[in-house]
């Protein structure tokens, strides 16, 4: 029942997830990703913005796109010379959704995807992944993410609810002697630790997802470096070293309980003795019943 609680209260994070997995921030890294990975995408991008017989220069804007973004302090960058280098600036030709952390690390790739998306039409960027489907797209990366966690949590929330009406339609409580619940505990207890198994699977996706999310709503993500956001901080370490004590701990709880009177599966002593004396009780009616 605990599990199942469990399962239900994350669900609709999982869920709440997936459904905003397409707004402007994740656009804005497809964006970025493509021009990371796709070097049609960027001479598309530099013919777009570049000819005016395209009814169609820059977002809708009826002079040309000023190429040059003035940084201050007499810095420009020249966005065009960006997108028309070679392999030496665009090392992530033909990659995978996660070259957006190497690539984006690149500040002059990072400024220019940043000022050509608030400019380039969407519908285009939009056509452009439709007519080439092997193209990655950081929502697919994401979407991924979240559709597999959703469907985990399901499961286990289906899975509790299978476990706990099969329990509730035995005849364990009935059953005084206690065979029958370890009858079904012979194959429940196993079920319940998959199930657990699951649960924790689903968390650390869900984990990775909404980091992911968090990611693409953020321009500066990549400022410094992927592993110096305060994300990764906080994950290795606060996430990774309380985990590990609560596995240490617990295993170590787990096998002080399992002393010589105790079995692997938590019955005591006292248990048995109790299964030997109603043994001895059960010999005892057959011997008076023989002997009357």
């Amino acid at each position: 029942v605990s599990l199942g609680v469990i399962y239900a209260l994350l669900l609709p994070s999982a869920m709440n997830l997936q459904n905003v997995g397409f707004d402007d921030g994740v656009q804005s890294k497809n964006f970025m990703l493509m021009l990371c990975t796709q070097p049609d995408f960027r001479s598309y991008v530099v013919e777009t913005m570049t000819d005016p017989s395209t009814g169609d220069v820059g977002s809708y804007a009826p002079e040309a796109f000023d190429w040059n973004v003035t940084l201050g302090r007499g810095m420009v960058l020249n966005t065009k010379t960006i997108l028309e280098s070679d392999s030496s600036v665009w090392k992530w030709d033909g990659g995978h959704p996660e070259a957006l952390y190497k690539c984006g690390e690149v500040k002059e790739i990072a400024a220019t995807a940043r000022a050509l998306h608030e400019h380039f039409p969407k519908w285009r960027s939009d056509a452009y992944a439709l007519m080439n489907p092997k193209v990655p797209l950081w929502s697919d990366h994401l979407n991924a993410m979240t559709s597999f966690g959703m469907c985990i949590f399901m499961s286990g929330l289906l899975g509790s609810l299978m476990l706990y009406i099969s329990l509730s339609l035995s005849s364990g409580r009935e059953d005084e002697s206690g065979k029958t619940l370890e009858r079904w505990n012979s194959l429940g207890f196993p079920l319940l630790g998959l199930n657990l198994a699951f649960l924790m699977a689903a968390i650390i996706v869900l984990l990775f997802a909404n980091d992911a999310y968090s990611e693409s709503q953020d321009p500066f993500f990549l400022r410094s470096s992927r592993m110096a956001s305060y994300s990764k901080i906080a994950l290795v370490a606060i996430l990774l070293p309380i985990i590990l004590i609560f596995i240490v701990f617990s295993i170590l709880a787990l096998l002080r309980s399992c002393r010589p009177n105790v079995d692997s599966c938590g019955t005591s002593g006292e248990a048995e003795e109790s299964q030997a004396t109603r043994a001895k009780v059960a010999r005892a009616d057959q011997k008076t019943q023989e002997e009357c």
